[in-house]
């Protein structure tokens, strides 16, 4: 696949610390979190009912939305429980509170929490890789490292990860935007990133560096641990960190995040499944859900309204709202007071209908959501809920030097409520073909 995967982008975007709740410690677009789909209880989806949340089994794993960890506390974050072990080895390590992020490929832990010693990642001449993962106006850097991953019943060996804010060497002047290296910025222990890609960037990455080259330089080899030391570098997709989803020995096809119905007022914690495979077992199958097959950006066309323009549009569980669009073009105000200033305030909710379609010319699916009042929804219940269906807000505009991703259509956690949200795996065989596609 070509480049267009590497802005993924992670976006989290938080209200303002309050005595008895939720977090906000400045805009912090990291990775994929924010988005925002209506569901029953209050506001409206269109497409198949869904199924009943997965019982436990050994491809699936429970995923939660709650308060978050303490040091930073978190509006619709989707975590899981993974297991990590020193490659070969029983040594291992269990970590909560990973979020569970669509929009990007790659298993992402904080060094903060490893209290394992996991053999480096190198390449092919034994010099050590590092990362500068770049997102809309953010990144995250780290030396890559090896681990055996399991959670649930399933397991992927050797894989490549990234090791976030790993001291090991100094960050390198092409990164650019806010270091989210840290737990209070990203809010998680680390990230699970499940997307349509195989590997975070692909061939992209693995051209040849230069004026004219499509690489984006986000891989280093570093010989040295002195200011320098890493140098951007052409990496074969084969090294690269991958999706743990597609290196596990059975259902390996996709993913599918199922949550239920909120309450239009939100939930103060949320209980569903992360199901792992597509059509390998009774449990995973699409059962009707509408397929949107995606490009090489990972993307599909939303029109808004419904005879409104396209945009490119993506679905990212790492997102915290329904970020679309702008106030102006919209018309939805923003809220004024500036904590809240990230999310959309509008008098009353709005019920609001797009068309979502994929650019091989399918068949429109319509959808519809609905956007409260930002400031009302987390005051509403003296800022005990953390979970929330209706929260949207503006598609942030890059600060200078960061990645530019224009204009776009953010379907992040909120669209998952009272859906079964489908992601298969480019190359991977399913039942509606191979993927890389959504559904639901």
């Amino acid at each position: 696949m070509p480049d267009g995967r590497v802005s993924s982008p992670l976006h989290r975007r938080d209200p303002l610390m309050r005595p008895s709740g939720l977090g906000r410690h400045g805009l912090v677009c990291t990775l994929s979190l924010l988005l925002g789909l209506g569901s029953a209880c209050g506001s409206s989806n269109s497409g198949p009912v869904p199924k009943v949340i997965a019982a436990p089994a050994d491809n699936v794993a429970e995923v939660s939305i709650d308060y978050g960890l303490p040091e930073s506390p978190y509006v619709n974050g989707l975590f899981a429980t993974i297991t990590v072990c020193v490659p070969g080895t029983s040594d291992c390590q269990s970590i909560d509170h990973v979020l569970v992020d669509t929009g990007s490929s790659g298993l992402r832990l904080l060094a903060t929490v490893l209290t394992l010693s996991l053999p480096t990642w190198m390449d092919d001449n034994g010099v050590a890789l590092a990362e500068c993962n770049q997102f809309v106006d953010s990144f995250v850097w780290g030396e890559l490292r090896t681990v055996d991953l399991s959670i649930a019943g399933e397991l992927a060996s050797g894989l490549p990860i990234q090791v976030i804010g790993e001291s090991t060497y100094p960050v390198p002047n092409d990164c650019t935007g806010a270091d989210a290296s840290n737990v209070e910025a990203l809010g998680a222990n680390g990230l699970l990133g499940v997307a349509a890609f195989l590997q975070d960037c692909g061939p992209a990455c693995a051209a040849g560096l230069g004026p004219k080259s499509e690489n984006p330089g986000m891989y280093y080899e570093c010989s040295s641990a002195a200011a320098g030391g890493c140098q951007a570098a052409a990496v074969p997709v084969s090294e690269q960190v991958s999706n743990p989803a597609a290196f596990f020995s059975q259902d390996n096809n996709g993913t599918i995040v199922e949550l239920p119905a909120i309450s239009a007022d939100g939930a103060p914690s949320v209980t569903g499944a992360l199901v792992f495979g597509i059509g390998t077992r009774a449990n995973n199958g699409l059962d009707g859900a509408a397929v949107l097959r995606l490009d090489s950006y990972g993307e599909f066309l939303t029109r808004y309204p419904s005879n409104g323009g396209e945009v490119a549009a993506f679905i990212d569980s790492g997102s915290n709202a329904i970020f679309f669009i702008d106030s102006g073009t919209t018309g939805i105000p923003t809220c004024s007071d500036s904590a809240y200033s990230d999310f959309y305030c509008p008098n009353s909710t709005l019920n609001l209908s797009v068309q979502l379609q994929d650019t091989y010319g399918s068949t429109p699916v319509t959808a519809n959501f609905s956007v409260a009042n930002a400031e009302g929804l987390f005051a509403a219940n003296n800022y005990s809920n953390v979970a929330f269906d209706d929260l949207g807000g503006p598609s942030a505009a890059p600060q200078p030097g960061t990645t530019d991703m224009g204009t776009y259509f953010d379907w992040g956690l909120p669209f998952h409520f009272g859906r079964n949200v489908f992601t298969a795996i480019e190359g991977q065989a399913t039942s509606s073909g191979a993927g890389p596609f959504v559904a639901f």
